[in-house]
């Protein structure tokens, strides 16, 4: 009992200090440091942990991965692919509504911070004639920004989930993708739904449009198809790719000095090395195993673990890999109740995600709130019920797959 007590004190700290708006990359420094005092694993247990984490095989190809995959996505915007790929497929798809949304969709592919902001001016231009207000606007932005997170493996948090839970990334991504699927529908029903049809006012001929998408997406298909199809690791998938891209992108000298001080920033890197090590604190402390004694797996007090941790992390940060960086490891003992449980995982990531499409200090929808002026109040009641929705999806594959 004393260790759940001393754990709680732990998480406590950390949502304080995540509350306050400290680095969260300093805030689970701050967290490891404290469990090691708190469960007295001494000073130089202390530091054969640190020195471990940093030069653990998992550590190293997680900063690699993260920071290969911010460098990819930088370098497909300089390239002028991410543009390309929004006029073909305008023109291929013979449905404004869906026009509105294709820029964010497509945007949402690439893990970019603040990305929802290149794409809000080409929703505000196609929406021209529709007659939205700003909330509309800016949930029609956001909302399909994001629908792909819960499986897409160019993203940080499932990286992340995948390394901290040491399930495959193609397992989690497999399990995970039906809840795209209904998040793609929330958009359809509470966005898209009551805006009236109109035809596309410009097209590209049908086989220049389709030249066009396949030349600004060749490299994302075969990351997909070698990850997800084939089964390879991230790192070298996505490193293979980002090397071709390379020598294949003729541009401004000063262009790839920005591409490189976008992908590789310390702060990121600090974060991933900070996940990384507070797991591996929890676990040589015995602080998580604490937890299989006095809480049940089984019954509302697990689910209700599952869903409080992440979701409080998510909405106090609006980060994805930070919820998963700071619950997951505390949570891990309870994935692996009776052997590793996908559905345990999955819920736990859904309600840390619905705590980051809440969160009021999530990047994407404060800059996306800024752009088109508009209203906090409005947005969250257009907001909630479409995170509801998928939300209590994912609970009822919680039942029925635990």
């Amino acid at each position: 009992m004393l260790s759940v007590l001393l754990l709680l004190i732990v998480v406590i700290v950390i949502v304080v200090l995540i509350k306050f708006r400290l680095d969260i990359g300093a805030v689970l420094f701050i967290g490891s440091v404290l469990t090691s005092v708190l469960f007295r694993i001494g000073f130089k247990g202390f530091f054969v942990t640190l020195f471990k984490t940093v030069i653990s095989s998992d550590t190293l190809t997680l900063v690699g991965t993260v920071m290969l995959i911010m460098y990819f996505g930088a370098l497909l915007e300089k390239r002028g692919d991410l543009s390309r790929m929004v006029d073909a497929l305008r023109s291929l798809i013979q449905d404004s509504r869906l026009t509105m949304v294709i820029p964010s969709t497509i945007m949402g592919l690439l893990p970019m911070p603040g990305g929802a902001l290149i794409s809000a001016p080409m929703l505000k231009e196609s929406a021209r004639g529709f007659n939205l207000s700003s909330e509309n606007k800016t949930f029609l932005n956001y909302w399909f920004r994001h629908i792909w997170e819960y499986f897409w493996p160019l993203y940080p948090g499932l990286i992340v989930a995948s390394t901290i839970t040491a399930v495959p990334i193609f397992v989690l991504a497999r399990f995970q993708f039906p809840l795209t699927l209904v998040a793609i529908l929330a958009g359809l029903i509470f966005g898209l739904r009551r805006i009236p049809y109109k035809p596309p006012a410009f097209a590209l001929k049908k086989v220049l449009a389709l030249k066009n998408l396949f030349q600004s997406i060749w490299h994302i298909l075969i990351i997909v198809i070698l990850v997800l199809g084939a089964k390879i690791m991230v790192l070298h998938v996505v490193g293979g790719i980002s090397l071709l891209v390379t020598l294949l992108t003729r541009i401004k000298k000063q262009d790839w000095k920005e591409i490189i001080k976008n992908a590789v920033t310390l702060k990121t890197i600090l974060l991933l090395f900070s996940v990384m090590f507070f797991k591996a604190v929890l676990i040589n402390t015995g602080a998580i195993d604490s937890l299989r004694i006095v809480l049940s797996p089984e019954g509302i007090s697990l689910w209700f673990l599952l869903f409080i941790a992440p979701f409080l992390v998510g909405f106090l940060t609006g980060v994805n890999h930070a919820y998963v960086g700071v619950a997951f490891p505390i949570l891990l003992p309870f994935f692996l109740v009776h052997g590793v449980n996908l559905a345990y995982i999955m819920f736990a990531y859904a309600s840390g995600f619905a705590g980051i499409l809440l969160s009021p200090v999530h990047l994407c929808l404060v800059l996306t709130k800024e752009y088109y002026k508009a209203g906090f109040n409005q947005i969250y009641k257009i907001l909630i019920p479409p995170v509801l929705f998928v939300w209590l999806f994912s609970l009822i594959m919680f039942f029925l797959y635990k």
